[in-house]
């Protein structure tokens, strides 16, 4: 900060020269600065012997060039006295901005140090004079001096940087034009016209006007910034001198193969596989044919056996013993539970309430951090560090604002003829009303008295400092311009021009702001495309509030900003409708609120979603045989019962939770109940379906209740289980994931798709016994008590969708060119999804997280339209490390003498790749900082009683300047660090430490005064950041540098890592794509294995189930990329559901397949479709299709995109892969095991 006092070099010009050469000599007005207008000299200084000593000591030591001219001389002759030289030194001390490269700093003295006080000044120095109270004085000068000697000087200097800032000492150095438009002629005009700083001007005239004469001009010669100067021990530093530069640069990684925009071997893979499943059903189709000429007869005499009844369990479709197993087991539960239904239900309900309970101690979370951060991860730990250590991160509250009807203008420059186009940010009407919502927002009082003011972040406070008031605090305005008075901006006339003076040199003095810091420009204004910030289409207004990690200390500050959202929202609710205003907002804690209230506005959806299944389900589950029986046939009752289990089994999960003491989220909650009702209602209807059905055969009529559901349970119990078993273990790798948002999902729905199996074949088995034996009893479905004869006794008959899907859909997908058709399509899709999977984006935009009425989705978007800044980022040391230590200090300073390849000098380095590093600007450095402010002879004080700190600008203190002949360096650093981190700058000391580097180390002093610094940071900024990919990819790089910073200090035990407040939420991105193959490559396994156990060890069937779910997953990635759905944590999980609820599609009908009593695979393949398939799209399919449309209406943009984008396509894939797909598979597949 205070770059300022950089342009106070030209107030060296004015100093005075003497006698015959001279042009001035002597102070005519001391107190104005003001040199006598006198040709006389040039003389010896005359003063007392001491002081005069001292003066020629500093002299020398700031003209060594000159002093050498003069070779040396103990007592020189001058044009200037003692009284002008102790202006002269006084004045050159501000110079210190500039001492980072010492070459730079030589450079612009030499003139300097010549017209001040050199002894030849009247040759090339023209006075111009006025007579003030009978003396004459110099009212302005001109001096004479060569242009290469100031374009040599002005490309030494151009590159010096500023370290409090992260900028260059050149942005307050050249006027309105700033660093980026600053050229040799403008540097000198300012420096010595337009500063301000001097009590005269001073025009320079060049070498390249026809007039100049060489012999009446300064003609000196500068050294390129990379020499060095006599007497000085280094050329500068690299961070200053770009030709002082060896490191290599960052290069980006190469890109892959790549066929089409796509990747190459992704391609060639699904090319390859498309080209293989042709030929391969090329030959398919040959020896099938043989095989179906040779078996002719074969099967003929085989299906001419009479047509195999139920009973027949004995045939080709042979059952393995493990099989035979299950069935057992399934049917004796069953029967025994079907035998005691009342029992069944109470102690299931018992253990229900009892699970039930726990979930009123369930901790529920809305904090982003703790959603997405795990506890252990490198990000949080990293975090919690820098928190620990350093304070958390200020919290912003900000507002973007647009103009409306506002357009661009032409601006007139005062005093000069230029004339600009300036963006619609400059308009001073729309300027006015942005001052005036400003100072709405500042007069916030809550009814305790909590202000702005008390909970501000106002980093120039401290003790010596007065009580914080509204201009202390750190508020991004345009109006800190103008010191926070809207008077003052009214009646300032040239108000464009301050403005984009100050948006070019932010560190100028008079651009500096009440709290004594700088306007950023990259907040204040927006929209611009210009460095120059000349055509801004917004401006913003920022108000920093200091954060506290205790809540309780933390509660003023979030009460103000709910306070300050409330406030906005009644402006914008009441806004007059000609207002210029367009404005978007955010608190820090808006985002928090935000997830809060989606979670409770999606509840809304998730019951309707519950009430759509429940009346599919109250439809379908029942067989109305007509209208008169509709009471009988309906079966509402077991319909709420299935539901009713579901719920329970959602409470035992969340329960469970409470009762280990699990922190969830409201998404999860929400999502749960939805899930496991998808899930649990296909088994509901696979049971009482197969149940229907079974009961019915004649063979089966005479049985009792308990024996048929026995049988029922027997057939589909198996199956059940393979899909309940291998969702579980699905949903159980997703616990794997260190994120707590999807690891306590996975948890949940584990735990609840466990008790929804459990109490499936108990509570809901015990509900069935009862309404079959209510059916039987033709008693009423809702009302038990009441009897309603039957005429036609009990019937049962095929519903008409069984019946078209058995005799139209099934010989429709089986028919042999169908079937081929089929394989070609899916083995189609199924390559293009291998094609496009590796394209798929990785990120979760925030935005997506924000209901679609919020206020901070508009936020959001403005943020990525507007956002002139990207967020900061710290350079955490931690370790053990002896700061004092010099060749420590050249291993992180960045100054002239520092290492080539210290840390602040490969930070500056980045900053200048900032397209491939996302740095956009060079570290501020408190170790070059500190040096500097040690050695100033205006900056380090200490009150004469103690010693103990003083602030610089207190009179009467001692100096206690570091003097390298007499000061040990480890004593005077730990002794007077503290005073460095306690000095406030201002135009005399520019390095004071406090405001940029307060909290950049955390310093500890014990009893005995001694000083550890146990960790410290610099910082710097990232480019400006627009979506997911910006950001891991800036976290990535971040890393990268920060490894190779750790690599360079080389210490045991010492970690440079890098710290920006969003690593937390995009670290997961950094190793998504292997967290997704891995947990995909997990979940395959279970369902090659499960099925492989549940099935008897059955191989072929196991397989066949792993390969089709595989294409399912695949696919479902490739519609992720056609519907633009990015990679992320919910859409991992997502994907690895997708492996679990695909069991259903598939587990179902190859377990039909493996059981039919069918011969040939072709046979199998079509029985298990026609007797399976309609199960699994009224059961499966349809609710859970229902279901999902109904979150189609959600407000959360998340519930849309990866829920119901998501959940539909895993119906809609998953359903045409099971009743598409499979059979036909099957029925070529089946010819390995079924010749």
């Amino acid at each position: 900060m205070y770059l300022v006092k950089v342009t106070i070099l030209l107030a060296m010009c004015f100093m005075g020269a003497y006698g015959g050469s001279c042009a001035m000599y002597g102070l005519c007005r001391p107190k104005e600065g003001l040199n006598c207008n006198d040709d006389s000299g040039p003389f010896p200084l005359q003063a007392e012997e001491g002081a005069k000593q001292e003066a020629l000591r500093k002299f020398r030591a700031m003209c060594p060039v000159l002093n050498e001219e003069l070779n040396n001389a103990e007592d020189p002759a001058l044009c200037c006295d003692y009284d002008q030289m102790q202006n002269f030194i006084r004045l050159a001390a501000m110079s210190d901005v500039f001492s980072r490269c010492p070459t730079c700093l030589r450079n612009l003295l030499q003139h300097i140090c010549q017209y001040a006080c050199g002894p030849e000044q009247g040759r090339f120095v023209k006075t111009k004079s006025v007579i003030m109270d009978g003396v004459e004085v110099v009212e302005s000068i001109i001096v004479s001096l060569s242009y290469e000697y100031m374009n040599d000087t002005f490309e030494s200097c151009k590159h010096v940087a500023l370290p409090s800032s992260g900028g260059l000492v050149l942005e307050a150095s050249c006027g309105v034009h700033g660093a980026a438009n600053c050229n040799p002629e403008r540097m000198f005009k300012f420096m010595g016209e337009e500063s301000g700083f001097g009590p005269f001007p001073i025009y320079f005239h060049d070498s390249r006007a026809r007039d100049f004469n060489p012999e009446q001009a300064l003609m000196l010669t500068a050294k390129t910034c990379d020499d060095k100067y006599a007497g000085d021990e280094f050329p500068c530093g690299c961070i200053d001198c770009v030709e002082s530069c060896s490191l290599d640069s960052y290069e980006a990684e190469e890109a892959g193969f790549e066929v089409g925009g796509f990747n190459g071997w992704s391609f060639i893979a699904g090319v390859t596989l498309l080209g293989c499943v042709v030929l391969g059903l090329c030959i398919t189709f040959v020896i099938s044919r043989q095989i179906e000429s040779r078996n002719a007869g074969k099967l003929a005499r085989m299906d001419s056996i009479s047509n195999v009844s139920a009973a027949d369990v004995e045939d080709v479709g042979k059952v393995n013993k493990m099989h035979k197993l299950w069935e057992a087991m399934f049917r004796i539960l069953a029967e025994t539970i079907a035998r005691n239904s009342w029992l069944t239900i109470c102690l299931s309900s018992w253990i229900v309430v009892a699970l039930c309970y726990g979930a009123l101690s369930l901790n529920v979370t809305t904090n982003p951090v703790e959603i997405w951060a795990s506890a252990d991860s490198r990000s949080r730990i990293e975090k919690d560090f820098f928190d620990e250590h350093f304070g958390p991160f200020y919290r912003t509250n900000q507002i973007f604002i647009k103009p409306v009807g506002v357009s661009s203008f032409n601006y007139s420059y005062h005093n000069v003829s230029l004339v600009v186009e300036v963006g619609p940010a400059f308009d001073k009407d729309f300027l006015l009303e942005v001052f005036e919502l400003q100072k709405i927002i500042e007069d916030i009082q809550l009814d305790d008295g909590t202000t702005l003011a008390s909970i501000c972040y106002s980093p120039m406070s401290s003790a010596f400092t007065p009580p914080v008031d509204i201009n202390a605090c750190t508020v991004q305005s345009i109006l800190g311009l103008f010191e926070n008075d809207l008077e003052k901006f009214k009646d300032n006339e040239r108000y464009v021009e301050k403005m984009l003076k100050c948006a070019t040199s932010p560190y100028s003095p008079d651009c500096l702001a009440p709290y004594g810091g700088p306007i950023e420009p990259g907040l204040a204004y927006g929209g611009m495309e210009s460095a120059s910030y000349v055509d801004a289409r917004a401006v913003g207004l920022t108000f920093l509030v200091n954060n506290k990690l205790d809540a309780k200390e933390l509660e003023p500050a979030l009460n103000w900003e709910e306070k300050f959202i409330e406030v906005l929202k009644d402006w914008e609710a009441n806004q007059p409708s000609d207002s210029l205003l367009d404005i978007a907002f955010s608190a820090e804690r808006s985002v928090e609120d935000e997830v809060a209230r989606v979670s409770e506005s999606e509840m809304s959806t998730i019951i309707i979603s519950y009430l759509v299944m429940f009346a599919y389900i109250a439809i379908t589950l029942g067989h109305i045989n007509s209208f008169r029986t509709i009471l009988l046939d309906s079966k509402l009752v077991l319909g709420i019962g299935g539901i009713v289990i579901v719920l329970c089994s959602v409470g035992c999960s969340l329960g469970v939770s409470g009762y280990a003491g699990i922190t969830t989220t409201l998404l999860t909650v929400e999502v749960i109940p939805f899930l496991v009702l998808a899930v649990g209602v296909d088994n509901i209807f696979i049971i009482v379906q197969t149940h229907h059905r079974l009961s019915n055969l004649k063979e089966n009529q005479d049985l009792d209740v308990a024996t048929q559901i026995g049988k029922t349970m027997a057939t589909v119990g198996p199956s059940m289980l393979l899909t309940s078993v291998s969702e579980m273990i699905c949903f159980a790798i997703g616990t794997l994931s260190d994120m707590p948002a999807v690891h306590t999902f996975a948890f949940f729905a584990t735990i609840a798709l466990l008790f929804d199996f459990l109490l499936q074949i108990t509570a809901f088995i015990a509900l069935l016994a009862i309404d079959e034996r209510r059916y039987k009893e033709n008693r009423w479905d809702f009302c038990f008590c009441v009897k309603q004869e039957r005429s036609d006794g009990l019937t049962f008959s095929e519903g008409w969708f069984f019946k078209a899907w058995k005799k139209y859909y099934t010989p429709f997908i089986m028919s042999k060119p169908m079937r081929y058709i089929i394989v070609v399509i899916f083995a189609a899709w199924f390559g293009f999804s291998i094609v496009v999977v590796p394209s798929i984006n990785a990120g979760l935009d925030q935005e997506l997280s924000m209901p679609e009425d919020s206020h901070v989705l508009k936020y959001f978007n403005y943020m990525k339209e507007l956002m002139g800044i990207g967020p900061p980022v710290y350079w955490v040391t931690k370790g053990n490390i002896d700061y004092s230590n010099e060749e420590i200090q050249n291993i992180y300073c960045g100054a002239a003498g520092c290492s080539s390849s210290s840390v602040t000098t490969q930070l500056f380095s980045v900053s200048q790749q900032t397209e491939l590093t996302y740095i956009a600007r060079q570290a501020s450095s408190w170790m070059d900082d500190f040096v500097d402010w040690s050695n100033a002879e205006e900056c380090c004080r200490m009150f004469p009683g103690n010693a103990s700190f003083c602030p610089h600008q207190t009179p009467g203190c001692d100096q206690c300047t570091f003097r390298k002949e007499s000061d040990n360096r480890l004593d005077y650093f730990y002794k007077h660090l503290p005073y460095f981190l306690n000095d406030n700058p201002d135009t005399n000391c520019g390095k004071g430490g406090h405001p940029a580097y307060g909290d950049a180390l955390n310093v500890h002093v014990n009893e005995t005064g001694h000083v550890t610094i146990e960790a410290s940071y610099l910082m710097s900024y990232h480019s400006v950041l627009k979506g997911s990919k910006d950001y891991y990819e800036a976290l990535k790089f971040a890393r990268k540098i920060a490894d190779n910073l750790t690599e360079t200090i080389n210490m045991e035990g010492v970690e440079i890592f890098p710290y920006s407040i969003f690593y937390v939420f995009f670290e997961q991105y950094l190793t998504i794509w292997y967290d997704m193959l891995t947990s995909l490559a997990y979940s395959l396994l279970v369902v090659l294995v499960v099925p492989f156990i549940v099935s008897g060890f059955n191989l072929f069937a196991a397989c066949t189930i792993l390969v089709v779910i595989a294409m399912i997953t695949v696919n479902l990635a490739g519609m992720m990329y056609i519907w633009d759905i990015t990679l992320n944590a919910v859409s991992l999980v997502n994907l690895v559901m997708s492996v679990g609820i695909s069991v259903e599609f598939t587990g179902h009908i190859v377990h039909a397949f493996e059981v039919s009593k069918k011969h040939t695979p072709l046979d199998r393949a079509t029985d298990a479709l026609g007797l399976m398939g309609a199960s699994v799209f009224s059961g499966i399919t349809l609710t859970k299709f229902l279901g999902i449309i109904v979150l189609s209406q959600a407000q959360s943009q998340i519930f849309k995109i990866f829920y119901f984008r998501m959940y539909l396509g895993i119906v809609i894939i998953g359903a045409l892969h099971g009743l598409v797909f499979l059979p036909v598979f099957l029925s070529f597949l089946g010819y390995i095991k079924y010749r």
